[in-house]
């Protein structure tokens, strides 16, 4: 069998931040993976004795043409699907855009190129350059909810004192010296922004009072009027009957 239409795993580890790219040149270590859907979970003893004990989780992949697998369209080939704003495999370049495309079914088969696996349970061994080491995060959280949940914060406790920077050294100066660049912190309540969360209630509140009160006045006028068109009927009717 020809080298290039193997299907290639790509393994993934989100407890260490790895992946690998596995070069299997047997059909037999990757066959039970075909008629498995997306997000179905597989046993991984078949890839080799060193993934003994694995489990991973599909969750995507390529055909042979560079087409992705999409979730939900059950089919172990290739379709064309008209797809829209909030559709995975598809990008809208302009408000309200559809576009018919072309996506690989979810069904796994012989056609598929690249498959991705994640891993859901870590077996009996380490595997080298997946499991063996913890890669540090770059980049930390950003919402302040996800910053004291990263920490394990309490609501009294500082958010600001706990973001994660990182070192930077300016590339265009030789020689610079290196300095620390860290996140806007999104969804921040500071004093200033619960003053502002007041204004706007007080000024919604005082536009709310003032309809009330333009309300009561209309139905006043409103009533005024009525009443003083009963009394000119009345007075009409009146002059008739001393005129009869």
């Amino acid at each position: 069998m020809s080298r290039r239409l193997l299907m290639r795993p790509v393994c993934s580890d989100p407890a260490t931040g790895q992946q690998k790219l596995l070069d299997l040149d047997d059909e037999r270590r990757f066959r039970h993976f075909y008629e498995k859907r997306m997000s179905q979970e597989v046993p991984g003893d078949p890839l080799g004795d060193e993934f003994k004990g694995y489990v991973f989780r599909i969750t995507g992949g390529n055909d042979k043409q560079g087409f992705p697998m999409k979730q939900g369209v059950l089919l172990p080939y290739r379709v064309r699907l008209l797809l829209a704003d909030g559709h995975s495999c598809y990008r809208i370049r302009r408000t309200g855009e559809r576009k018919r495309k072309s996506v690989r079914g979810c069904i796994v088969g012989p056609d598929i190129a690249v498959l991705s696996l994640v891993i859901v349970k870590q077996g009996d061994q380490a595997v080298p350059g997946l499991t063996d080491e913890v890669l540090p995060k770059r980049l930390g959280p950003k919402r302040a909810t996800k910053i004291r949940k990263f920490f394990n914060l309490s609501k009294e406790d500082d958010v600001r004192k706990f973001v994660i920077r990182r070192e930077v050294t300016s590339k265009k100066k030789e020689g610079a010296k290196p300095y620390t660049k860290a996140p806007k912190i999104q969804r921040l309540v500071t004093p200033i922004r619960l003053q502002r969360r007041r204004h706007l209630r007080a000024l919604k509140n005082r536009k709310l009072d003032a309809q009330k009160a333009q309300k009561t006045e209309y139905e006043a006028l409103i009533a005024k009027r009525h009443s003083e068109r009963k009394q000119k009927l009345a007075a009409i009717k009146a002059s008739h009957k001393k005129t009869a």
